[in-house]
């Protein structure tokens, strides 16, 4: 850990001396300080925002992932019903590769 790490407990004691008047010294650690404080503030800030990206994104690529699934299993259980036993590759990877449509539809039904 970096020796001059300027503590919580530093800060607050300058600010409860601070009605009496700072040294110069004194002011400059608690700008100091606040800076510092300021930048973790933001980084924090940054990383939240981030990790809410990264869910959301997450969480649509589940919903692709599950219609493209869904799909697939109406491909497979129509071609059962109709007595095949095997589905093609290329279908199958027509449906991988596709772009979704079906979220798109229903917004503008709605």
């Amino acid at each position: 850990m970096n020796a001059r790490r300027i503590t919580t407990e530093q800060l607050l004691n300058l600010a409860d001396r601070a009605e009496g008047g700072l040294t110069p010294a004194e002011a400059g650690r608690l700008r100091q300080g606040l800076r510092e404080l300021d930048e973790k503030c933001r980084a924090l800030d940054f990383a939240r925002r981030s990790a809410i990206r990264r869910r959301t994104t997450d969480r649509h690529r589940s919903a692709d992932s599950d219609q493209r699934l869904t799909a697939i299993r109406a491909l497979v259980a129509s071609t059962r019903r109709r007595g095949a036993r095997a589905v093609p590759v290329q279908i199958v990877a027509a449906i991988l590769d596709s772009p979704i449509e079906i979220r798109q539809q229903n917004r503008e039904a709605a």
